[in-house]
Parts: structure tokens; sequence; C-alpha cells
């Protein structure tokens, strides 16, 4: 690597920078082939119209023809070999650069010395080859230029048809200064303009890689985020908020006012008094949205950046925070209540037990037991609120390990497995804690059959296995049972609320909760009739094998 590559890779340190520079470097080497062969085709020209372009040829037209020609041709195969990039850069540079000092010599000679002014030429040779290659082998070209241009002044007195040294001693040593300047002078510049171009071209790849980074956050935000131009047009739209607003095509500049009429109207108000307030409203597409708007600029001609929240969302967040605490308190809670409850139900067991104990006291230690089973379920399930963050996602088929394991589901719930309908209309691969998954399975299912009708050779509940419309692997579980009111469809996920007597209230809420622990997504839908609960799970992420993998 010459030491202009080293600089520019030490400066940068990017690894795509040596690769831009030896770009560079071909693309120039291209040009400055393409202006030798212009030259040579030119020198030919002089040459068969020798004596009639003085001073081109006017001491050995025969000479001057020859060596055009053959720098003709040696720059017709350079072009081709710098075209299809053959052989190492440095090493074909300094051969052509070799064959341009010789050729341009000669023709020098044909054409009375350095006196006829050709030796310009040389000058402007020099210039190139100082731009492609490094300072030792510039330094290296500029000397043997020098030398040659001595030889050829020279070359009457070496050959004997001058006596002496020859007149234009001086003028060579002074040719021979320019010579040494310009090489210096010109790779300085090369390697100014190679590190400003190599620069420039990875601070516009950062940019361009900055910018799909940034469209990336911004398409993938959970909030949703609009540029409305002054004239109410929607500019941009991230996936969400093409969601919250159902704009199926945003590049078309849909009108906000015709997306979102309730929006539109706090926009214009926002316009017109900054220190307006923000309201709620609902979208066409039923979500419950709460804005936020940006102005990008000062003037009246600037944009508006608006931020759309789903107040679900912020009520989940909120939720989930008072939540964290209330878990750890009631955990500690369940810790304390938990051995004086066991010597509560030890010693109501024990009292059963008493041979001469009447019917009386027997029922009420029944109902001392009873409950005090019941507690300890309440207890079982409070404990549980603090492992949620305590996962050990695998990857495994969903409608294989539901196969394995609905047996299990059908036993602890106490009903037949007949009476679990497993329908798969799509086999799915997914990635989550397997005895979380059985417990929100085993809720659910529990949950349809207490508002169920009783098992009569049909089945009960359905647990079906697709892909919703966004590409997420669902599963869903379905009753026919007697649904959920619509009173109390917004609190069936909060936790110890129960429509049953001897309900907990945290079957449910757990569920969720062990849900959105392995980054899924469990939510009721609404149907005609009976229940609907989508566990949406998230995406394959890095997972252990399971056995059960696909």
């Amino acid at each position: 690597m010459s030491a202009t590559h080293q600089a520019l890779d030490l400066t940068t340190g990017g690894a795509e920078t040596p690769l831009l520079v030896r770009e560079q470097n071909w693309l120039l080497l291209s040009y400055f082939n393409t202006y030798r062969l212009a030259l040579a085709l030119l020198a030919c020209i002089a040459g068969f119209w020798a004596g009639s372009l003085a001073p081109f040829a006017s001491t050995d037209p025969r000479l001057f023809l020859v060596v055009a020609l053959l720098y003709a041709t040696v720059y017709l195969v350079a072009i081709d070999t710098t075209r299809r990039r053959l052989g190492d850069f440095e090493t074909q540079a300094a051969v052509l650069a070799f064959c341009d000092v010789v050729a341009l010599i000669l023709l020098m000679h044909a054409s009375g010395g350095l006196a006829s002014g050709t030796g310009i030429l040389l000058l402007v040779s020099t210039a190139g080859t100082s731009f492609l290659l490094n300072r030792r082998m510039t330094i290296f070209f500029a000397s043997l230029t020098t030398i040659g241009v001595l030889l050829e002044s020279a070359w009457p007195y070496l050959t004997g048809s001058q006596n002496g040294l020859p007149a234009s001693y001086s003028q060579v040593g002074l040719f021979g200064l320019v010579l040494f300047a310009t090489a210096s002078l010109a790779h300085l510049v090369a390697d100014r303009l190679r590190l400003t171009e190599a620069l420039a071209e990875r601070q516009e790849l950062d940019i361009r890689h900055l910018g799909r980074l940034n469209e990336q956050i911004v398409q993938h935000l959970q909030s949703g985020v609009l540029v409305v131009a002054p004239t109410g047009h929607i500019r941009l739209a991230n996936k969400t908020a093409q969601t919250y607003l159902g704009l199926a095509a945003p590049d078309t500049a849909p009108l906000l006012q015709t997306v979102a009429p309730a929006l539109f109207e706090q926009w214009v108000a926002q316009r017109n008094d900054a220190s307006g307030g923000r309201r709620l409203f609902v979208s066409a597409t039923g979500y419950t949205l709460l804005p936020r708007f940006k102005v990008l600029g000062r003037d009246a001609n600037a944009a508006t950046l608006v931020f759309l929240e789903d107040t679900a969302i912020l009520k989940q967040q909120a939720q989930q925070l008072k939540m964290a605490g209330l878990a750890r308190l009631t955990a500690g809670i369940a810790h304390e209540i938990r051995n004086p409850l066991g010597a509560i139900t030890h010693a109501a067991q024990l009292l059963t037990e008493t041979p001469d104990i009447g019917a009386e006291p027997r029922s009420l230690a029944a109902i001392i037991d009873d409950q005090g089973r019941r507690m300890n379920t309440i207890v079982e399930n409070v404990l549980q609120l603090g492992r949620r963050d305590r996962t050990n996602a695998t990857r495994f088929a969903l409608s294989t390990w539901l196969a394995q394991t609905l047996p299990a589901v059908a036993t602890a719930l106490n009903i037949p497995v007949q009476a679990l309908n497993l329908v798969i209309e799509q086999p799915q691969t997914v990635c989550f804690d397997t005895d979380h998954l059985f417990q929100i399975v085993n809720n659910l299912c529990h949950n349809s059959l207490k508002h169920s009708p009783p098992y009569h050779d049909v089945p009960i509940v359905k647990l079906l296995i697709g892909v919703d419309s966004e590409g997420h692997s669902i599963l869903d579980v379905i009753d026919w049972g007697e649904g959920i009111k619509n009173a109390i469809v917004d609190r069936i996920f909060d936790p110890f609320f129960t429509t049953t007597a001897r309900g907990t209230g945290l079957g449910l809420y757990i569920a969720r909760e062990l849900a959105e622990a392995n980054g899924a997504r469990l939510e009721y839908r609404p149907t005609p009739t009976g229940c609907q609960f989508r566990l949406t799970f998230g995406r394959l992420t890095d997972c252990t094998e399971a056995a059960l993998a696909s």
C-alpha cells in the first residue's frame, strides 16, 4: 500500500476508505491514459505531416513517426487493461509512466531537443505520475526524466558529432529543478485531493447510513409520527401513524382534514395559539389518541411534527409501573401470610380427624380448611406477580407443543381431552417460556370452562393456531359460553377483579403479565357468541433450541 493510502486509512479509520481510494486511483489512471492516447494520436498526425508542423519531427521525422505509433499502441492496450483492472495498480502505473518518459524524450529528441519546447510535455507527464504514485516513486521518475533529458541534450557530445559540452547544459539543470518542483507540488496536491474526496465520500456514506437508521427508528416507534405541511397535507407518516389513522397510501400527501378532522382542528388551533391544550380524539380506525405538536421552525411556512400516543398503551404503561411496586409489596405480604396460613389449615385438618368431634364443629373446621386452601391459592397467585421477569424462552413448534400439552391441561381442569379442540390453520414456530405458556393456556381454558355449559361429547373450547394481518403468530382460545358483558370488558384484566364469589381475580391478570414478560400480547376480542382471547406472539428472537424445535 502506498504512503497516501496509509495516511488515508489512518486518518479516516474506515474499512471502506482504502477501497474508495483504489477506485479513485484506477479512475484517475484511466483519465490520464486517455490524455496520453490523445497526445500519441496527435504525435502520429504530426509525424505524417513532418515538416509542416514545426518544430515537431523537425530533426528526425522517421524516428518521430515510429515512436508516435508505438506510443499510441501502448496506450490503446493500457486503456483496456485499466478498464478491466488487470494486475496491480502501482505496477501498471509505474510501467506506463516509464513508457511515457521514454516515448516523450525520444519525441523531443526527434523534434530538436529541449530547445524545441516539447519538454513541456514531460512536465505534464511528471505531474500526472505524481498524482498516481507514492512519494518515493514520484521522486524516482522525476530523477529518471531529468537524467533522460540530460542524456538527450548530451547525445551529440556522446556520439562524437559535437565537441565540448552542450550549450543547453544550464537549461537542462533548470528544467530538472522545475521537474522536481512540479513532482513535489503535484504529489502534495494529489494527497490533499485524495484525502478530501475520500473523507467527503465517507461522510456521505455515514450520512446515508444515519438517514436509513433514523428512518428505521421513526418507522418502528411505538408512537405515531406525522409531518404536516402548512397547507395541511400529510408529508410523512410512520407505520404506527398509518395504522392509527388508517392511511393506506401516505405517499399521496392526503389532507389531514380528510383523514382526521378532530386532529385537524387541534392542529389549526395549535398553529394559531401555541399554548393551546391537547385533547383526546378517536380516529376512524377506533384508536383513542392523544396528540402532541412540535413546529419545525419559527416562520409561518414551517411544517409541524405531530406525535400520536395511543391512550390504551399509556394506560398499560401506567398500570405496569403501578403494579410493579404493588407486586413487590404483595409478594412480601404473601410470604408472611403463608406460614400462619399453613398452620391454620393444618390445625383445621387435625380438628376434623378428632374422633369425638361433633357434626357442627366438623362442618366449621371444613369451612376453615376450604377457605384456607382458597387463601393459599391467592398467595400462590400473588407470588407469581414477582416472577414475570424470570423467563426461559425457547423456540418450538406451537402445534406440536399444544398437542402434547393439552392432555395435561385437561387433567388439571378435570375434563376429557376431547373437550379441547385444537385447530391448526397454519403451523407456527414461536419463542416463549413453555412453563409460562402452559399457565396462560391453563388459565384461559379454566376461565372458558367456568362460563360454558357442561361437556356433552361436543368440544367446549377451541384453540386455533394461525397468523394475524401483520404476520405475527397467534393462538386464539375460543368458547361458546355466556360471554362477557360490555360493562366489565375494560376491567377483566385488572388484578383482583372477579365476577364469582370464589374467584381470586388474578387469573387473566397473571396470564397477561406472563405474556408481556415473553414479548407477547394477550387481548380480549368481542364475538357475537361466547368469548375469544388472542395471544399474539412476538417476532422470533435468539432462543435456545428446545427439544420440540421445528
